[in-house]
């Protein structure tokens, strides 16, 4: 048999001359392509993000909105009657910070004017209740939103147990002092 040729550094012309990349350097590579790419990923999907939020955020011109007229309303008629209720000044319990008191003011949403006879005739009552409500209260129960949304809550609750022509729809805050 033939002898193989031998390339002069010495390896065989299978191999081509071409030496092997160790192992480490492949894997090297690799993972800088990788991270290459992820970045670019990233960049892409946070520009593009914050783009389509920019977009969202956009108000209509006039001429784009396009506002149906039957659906228009005198907006007297959005909302229902509406009962007042005078002021309540309330000591609150202490929860070590000292005396407190509330100021508050507040207006019943309602379903229809007979129920503001109704209220009307029952506003010792419906006072006696906002009282004895309110002064069960620490400042902490009330001093943030989520405490508001569950006295409006309680409120409703309480006013509507009382009633019996009708009902209140909603409890609107007018004013609201803590000191």
């Amino acid at each position: 048999m033939a002898e193989e040729a031998k390339a002069p550094d010495g390896a065989t012309p299978e191999e081509g001359g071409k030496k092997k990349l160790p192992l480490w350097v492949i894997i090297l590579i690799a993972s800088q392509v990788v991270v290459v790419v992820a970045a670019i990923v990233v960049f892409k999907m946070m520009s593009g993000a914050s783009h389509s939020s920019e977009e969202k955020h956009e108000e209509p011109s006039a001429a784009e909105q396009k506002v149906d007229p039957e659906k228009l309303k005198d907006p007297k008629t959005l909302t229902g009657p509406q009962f007042n209720l005078d002021a309540f000044i309330i000591n609150l319990i202490d929860d070590g910070r000292g005396p407190r008191y509330l100021k508050v003011e507040m207006k019943f949403e309602l379903e229809n004017e007979a129920v503001r006879e109704e209220l009307d005739s029952r506003i010792s009552q419906i006072r006696d209740e906002m009282l004895t409500l309110l002064s069960s209260k620490r400042q902490t129960d009330i001093e943030t939103t989520d405490g508001k949304r569950i006295l409006k809550d309680e409120i409703y609750t309480r006013i509507n147990k009382i009633l019996v022509t009708g009902r209140i729809k909603r409890v609107f805050f007018t004013e609201f002092v803590v000191q």
